[in-house]
């Protein structure tokens, strides 16, 4: 006989009231630091209800002493926060994604995706009605997916560099503050 799975799965109403401000979009500065710099990062278990299996308290996550979050200004409606799904049906798995645009082509640009490429990271995300995101774990981190600079061609386009940055792990939002220093 087989396993009852859903047996104390949690079966919860999504409501939403259309008077309830829902603005779209991310805030034009982000956070960013290497998995190596996290102390630790408790993710919450896959019970409970439908907020607490994505969300992480601020006392479950931690930075090592000596290290900091680091910010990056981006552009203005040019950005995006993503949570996927991917793979087959009956076997589908989370995935998030973060879309960004870094203005001008600099040579700290430049160096910030040299530097950081292939390194496993955690970037953190505060949407424009003020939840922070994060994309990326110490078991799942986020990575460079792609970083395509450009000049621009017209006076009138963007220079700088599209940052896409993916993660195989869900969207998890943090009850916390993110300090940088």
């Amino acid at each position: 006989m087989a396993k009852n799975c859903f047996e104390n799965v949690p079966h919860e109403s999504l409501d939403f009231c259309p008077n309830d401000e829902n603005a779209a979009g991310i805030s034009a500065r982000l956070q960013y630091a290497p998995i190596e710099f996290v102390e630790k990062m408790e993710l919450p278990a896959a019970t409970g209800d439908y907020k607490a299996r994505v969300t992480i308290q601020e006392a479950n996550f931690a930075l090592k002493a000596d290290k900091n979050w680091k910010g990056i200004d981006i552009l203005v409606d040019e950005n995006e926060l993503k949570n996927s799904l991917v793979g087959n049906k009956g076997n589908m798995k989370a995935k998030s994604e973060l879309e960004f645009y870094i203005p001008g082509i600099r040579s700290e640009v430049v160096g910030f995706i040299d530097t950081y490429k292939n390194v496993p990271m955690v970037f953190a995300v505060r949407d424009s009605n003020g939840a922070t995101w994060f994309v990326g774990t110490t078991t799942n981190p986020a990575y460079f997916e792609s970083a395509d600079g450009s000049t621009g061609k017209k006076y009138e386009d963007n220079a700088g560099v599209a940052v896409k940055i993916s993660a195989n792990t869900r969207l998890h939002k943090f009850e916390g503050d993110i300090v940088e220093a």
